[in-house]
């Protein structure tokens, strides 16, 4: 099993091909140079907001990409657990964590949790809305 495959509720309201999704979409997130990739996740105008960071369209959240990478020498995320709001919906909520080797030698582990709005752009599935919780303090006290 990837370790990009999140546990999802037994019920079947997390629909599969919102966990694959997802799978594809942290292994590209971990990928330094996928920038334009990782924006084609979502729709030309959406929403990613990261702490207290919120950019809105492809380009604004190509800008925010490169910014994430910027002290990041690797990142390793491994989503735990997928929840829907109910059957087939198209809003998602989700945790994990991910490691961290920042460029200057230290590492972490953070914890994390997200929320995703799911809609069709293009004939795909594509996200309109992400937002990410994190302690984006606990970067300082990496080791």
């Amino acid at each position: 099993m990837s370790q990009y495959s999140a546990a999802v509720p037994g019920d079947g309201q997390v629909r599969p091909e919102i966990k694959a999704y997802f799978e594809q979409f942290y292994k590209v997130s971990d990928t330094p140079d996928g920038h334009e990739t990782y924006a084609d996740f979502f729709t030309k105008d959406g929403k990613l907001i990261m702490g207290s960071n919120t950019v809105e369209g492809r380009d604004a959240i190509i800008k925010m990409r490169h910014g994430m990478w910027e002290k990041v020498a690797k990142r390793s995320h491994k989503p735990k657990q997928l929840y829907a709001f109910g059957s087939g919906s198209d809003d998602i909520m989700l945790f994990g964590d991910v490691g961290y080797e920042l460029k200057d030698g230290r590492s972490t582990t953070l914890e994390w949790a997200a929320h995703a709005h799911f809609t069709k752009a293009e004939g795909e599935l594509k996200m309109d809305f992400y937002q990410v919780y994190l302690d984006t303090a606990a970067m300082s006290s990496a080791k």
